[in-house]
Parts: structure tokens; sequence; C-alpha cells
């Protein structure tokens, strides 16, 4: 294997919208020679909430700014600045920026190939791709 060394300044990576206002900076990924993890930096703005989902990988999120509501498996936690979760494939889990402002995470999928699949239509997608986009939640059915 080649060996990959890269400096990615954050204002090099570029955005890419996942819907409800959620912007992700992909930092590693197979594009830098990524095999075994994917990261990325995601922006969620104040009330933004993503429905139940999994992955087919790992998952570590860390919070860098705001306060965000998991719902992990069947537990609840609020984190805040430096507060960090981890799951294990296949953990259906959901969160919700809880704060007044945006949200900042660090993300980190153990697989360079990682998948998203969405709980309430069954749907599964590379993350990363065109068609890794948060739909809209019904009012009533919004994390709290």
């Amino acid at each position: 294997m080649e060996h990959q060394i890269h400096h990615l300044p954050f204002a090099s990576l570029a955005p890419v919208d996942r819907g409800l206002g959620i912007v992700n900076y992909p930092i590693a990924n197979a594009r830098v020679g990524a095999i075994n993890l994917k990261s990325g930096i995601t922006r969620i703005p104040p009330g933004a909430a993503v429905s139940r989902h999994f992955h087919d990988a790992e998952e570590q999120v860390t919070v860098l700014e705001g306060r965000v509501r998991f719902h992990l498996g069947d537990q609840l936690f609020d984190c805040e600045k430096y507060d960090s979760t981890f799951i294990t494939a296949r953990v259906p889990h959901a969160f919700q920026n809880v704060g007044t402002e945006t949200a900042v995470v660090l993300v980190i999928y153990g697989g360079a190939a990682t998948t998203r699949t969405f709980v309430e239509t069954g749907e599964t997608v590379e993350i990363g791709s065109a068609r890794d986009r948060f739909p809209p939640l019904p009012i009533d059915k919004k994390r709290g």
C-alpha cells in the first residue's frame, strides 16, 4: 500500500449539504487514501433533528460546539462541548441540536465505505454520496 500523507486545513474542505440545514465537511475518506475510517465535521443548526438510522460500521461522535441530544439504541444522552458517544455497527440512533446556536460535531466511522440505513424507510445510502441526505421529520416525530 502506498503511504498517504495529507494536510487538510478546514478552509480547504468542501461543504456538503445533507438537508435540514445540516452541512458536512468530509475529512478522511477514500479520496485521500483512507481504508479503515471515514471522518468529517458536521454543522447542525438549532432544532435540526435527524431521524433514526444505523451504519454498517462503528461510529464515534464528539461535540465540539453546542448541545446535541443523542438517541442511541433505547438510551438518551445530552452532550455538550467535548462529550463523545460511541456505538457499534447496526445500532439505531438519532440526534437533535437542542441548543440555541449551531452545533459542531466531529464524526468518525470505522470504515471508508460506510453506509447509512434510514430505519423508517429501510433505504441504505453510502455516506457522502449524493443520496446521503437527511429527510425532514414530521413535526410530531421530531426528537426532543
